[in-house]
């Protein structure tokens, strides 16, 4: 019997699943087991060649769930907001298909549970906003805890992706920062604020230091039981962000603030609503995006300081920062 614990990764081949997978490989006294829909795709093919296995199964079919869950010590589940499985008006939501995949893992003898989770916007706001993509993964992270035959159940919460920043389509909507000067040679953000005084605003490097994070509590899940674990790889304000790229890079770069978050331009995208929807939450929750927690840095920096011990020293043990990460894709342009 093989003595590493066996990590099934539900979104193997996504961002935050595919940096959990990607990690654990790292470290010999785990093996990996990634979900997919399509095996023959360039991302699971990609894992596969680290050493992972991977199999296909989809979320809402149980008995191929409990397969792949199968002799599992651990697992690591994350949904995605925009599938178009999971947002058709008469079809089910993200809440079922976290269920359904939850539901398997639990009957199939999994331990130790790892989600990407959300805040509970309605209960924070006292009705006030429901933002569609956050309940329905706070939601799941609770019917996880209901679940008797988890031993470890843990929410570890990405901030705002840093990889945004990388998108054409989000620099459209926050005014062409940092992408798209705007008429007067600005990089400019047009962001609403983000709720809290001094702003924080948790941010992570998903491809850098997620899956890292994420390994970190599978090193020692009890410890971490119940809780949401942040993954802050650095945190700062809109003013830092925009000052930070402008160093790095010479660009002229600033910050317009919008006056409500209503007034963001959303086209009719679901995802560019839940954005919305997530700063009006913001704005009445005082900027505690993690489920009403203070933002804080120092759990994730521990975390993944025992991940890179882990793993030998692979990989270095150090967050990646903002300015790290504005150097690494634009710097020198």
């Amino acid at each position: 019997m093989s003595s590493t614990k066996l990590v099934t990764v539900f979104g193997a081949t996504g961002n935050q699943g595919g940096a959990v997978a990607r990690s654990l490989l790292k470290n010999k006294n785990f093996s990996v087991r990634g979900i997919t829909r399509n095996p023959g795709s360039n991302a699971a093919k990609a894992l596969a060649s680290l050493g992972a296995e991977m199999v296909k199964a989809d979320g809402f079919n149980k008995d191929e769930m409990k397969a792949a869950f199968e002799g599992n010590w651990g697992a690591f589940v994350n949904t995605q907001s925009e599938d178009p499985s999971v947002t058709q008006p008469d079809g089910p939501n993200e809440f079922d298909l976290g269920k359904s995949i939850i539901d398997a893992a639990a009957e199939a003898g999994v331990k130790n549970l790892v989600h990407s989770s959300g805040a509970d916007t309605e209960t924070l706001t006292k009705g006030e906003v429901s933002c569609r993509m956050m309940m329905n993964k706070h939601k799941t992270f609770e019917h996880a805890k209901s679940r008797p035959e988890f031993t470890n159940v843990i929410a570890v919460d990405c901030g705002w992706y840093l990889e945004v920043f990388l998108s054409e389509e989000y620099a459209g909507v926050l005014g062409g920062f940092p992408l798209f000067p705007d008429e007067e040679g600005y990089l400019t953000m047009s962001i609403p604020r983000w709720g809290n005084d001094p702003e924080r605003i948790g941010l992570t490097a998903v491809a850098q230091d997620y899956g890292d994070i994420v390994h970190g509590v599978l090193l020692d899940p009890a410890k971490y039981n119940g809780k949401l674990v942040q993954a802050n790889s650095d945190i700062k304000s809109s003013e830092e962000i925009a000052a930070t790229f402008e160093k790095v890079t010479g660009k002229k770069a600033r910050v317009k603030y919008l006056q409500s978050a209503e007034e963001m331009q959303t086209y009719g995208q679901m995802v560019l609503e839940d954005v919305r929807e997530m700063f009006r939450f913001l704005q009445r929750a005082e900027g505690r995006y993690y489920n009403g927690e203070e933002t804080e840095g120092e759990t994730a920096k521990a975390l993944k300081a025992a991940a890179a011990k882990a793993m030998a020293g692979s990989e270095g043990s150090a967050l990646m920062s903002l300015g790290d990460f504005f150097q690494k894709h634009f710097g020198g342009k």
